[in-house]
């Protein structure tokens, strides 16, 4: 009996290898995503700790409401830029989602395909002994005087 050998194999390892670099970049899509949530969420943190520390009836000079005004504005404006890169993040990480699904679908296909050769290759060696036996079993047969059993 010959062993069992899939002719496709070095593309399922090819294909295995593509699924993993899949993975590793999906997973560093989603840490960049991660990434700029927190970002944007410190922003907000920082901007509603600042609008608590100017609280209604504190005396402030011109200079400090002009100062808050100003970090307040950069504030804005970091967070629409950390907004964005979050938009970025997500967009990229839903691609490298669907190229992760699109090959784990292709190395599961033909891990399916090696399966349905190894049944058949099971099937075909089952035959082959069971042929194998029946001419045993005719040749003993056939030696054998009629009346004699053993």
């Amino acid at each position: 009996m010959k062993k069992f050998s899939f002719r496709l194999a070095r593309v399922a390892r090819v294909r295995a290898i593509e699924r993993d670099r899949a993975r590793a970049e999906w997973a560093a899509a989603k840490a960049q995503q991660v990434d700029a949530e927190v970002r944007l969420q410190n922003l907000r943190d920082e901007a509603a700790a600042d609008a608590n520390g100017m609280g209604v009836g504190q005396v402030m000079s011109t200079a400090d409401i002009r100062a808050a005004a100003f970090r307040a504005s950069l504030r804005a404006r970091a967070a629409e830029m950390a907004m964005v890169d979050l938009a970025r993040a997500s967009e990229a990480t839903a691609e490298k989602a669907d190229a992760l699904l699109s090959a784990t679908r292709k190395v599961d296909a033909l891990g399916k395909l090696e399966e349905r050769h190894r049944e058949d290759w099971g099937l075909e060696v089952r035959r082959e002994e069971a042929l194998v036996l029946d001419d045993i079993a005719t040749t003993r047969a056939a030696r054998t005087p009629q009346g004699e059993r053993s």
